[in-house]
């Protein structure tokens, strides 16, 4: 095993930008997969700076826990090893990104808790562990396995008539809820997975005011 300071890299989980950024924020002490980068100063690390050649679960989230800034709180967690090497620059935020990704390919879900905690938990139990509500535009969601939540109020659809339509495209299971009195729609899964279900439900609503 061989760790340097990172800068992970898998393209395909890299952060998109869709449209402008919200306005420029107070500087964040700590980080979080859901940070945009106006909240930060900036930091940018080179290719080949990290090097997993076989790191345990317990070893990740100990990087996990310098790298964010937050205190890992963490369950009785399965094993698992990852390995991978940085090909590309990656920010701060796009490599917490990553590990969120490839910690949930080995059974293990990060739930940010406030500015100071992030919980480790098993994939299974990570829809009731209440993610964070998070408000971006569907285009400035990571394309990662980052946990979140995300309520939806409908103007013209009925909840449970989309549900349908928006479950091949959840990732984690019971991860969406159909409030159809309130025309609410409660989401927690992965935040590619709901960056998708947004993004359809954006076009499904606007063929319905036509």
């Amino acid at each position: 095993m061989k760790i340097i300071l990172p800068a992970l890299c898998l393209g395909v989980f890299i952060l998109i930008g869709c449209g402008s950024l919200p306005a420029s924020k107070p500087v964040k002490q700590t980080w979080s997969s859901f940070d945009l980068p106006s909240e930060h100063s900036p930091k940018q690390f080179k290719p080949g700076q990290m090097d997993f050649s076989g790191v345990d679960v317990s070893q990740a989230l100990v990087f996990y826990q310098k790298l964010s800034g937050r205190t890992v709180v963490r369950g009785i967690l399965p094993d698992g090893m990852i390995r991978i090497k940085s090909e590309t620059p990656l920010t701060q935020i796009q490599v917490l990104q990553l590990l969120d990704t490839l910690l949930a390919e080995q059974g293990v879900a990060m739930i940010p808790t406030g500015e100071t905690i992030v919980r480790a938990v098993p994939v299974a139990q990570a829809v009731s562990e209440n993610p964070p509500e998070i408000n971006l535009p569907w285009g400035l969601l990571p394309e990662s396995k980052s946990v979140m939540t995300r309520t939806i109020h409908l103007k013209k659809l009925k909840p449970s008539e989309v549900l349908p339509v928006l479950a091949p495209l959840a990732g984690l299971p019971n991860s969406i809820l159909a409030v159809d009195r309130q025309h609410l729609l409660i989401l927690r899964d992965y935040s590619a997975n709901i960056r998708r279900q947004l993004q359809l439900l954006e076009e499904l609503e606007a063929k319905a005011s036509r």
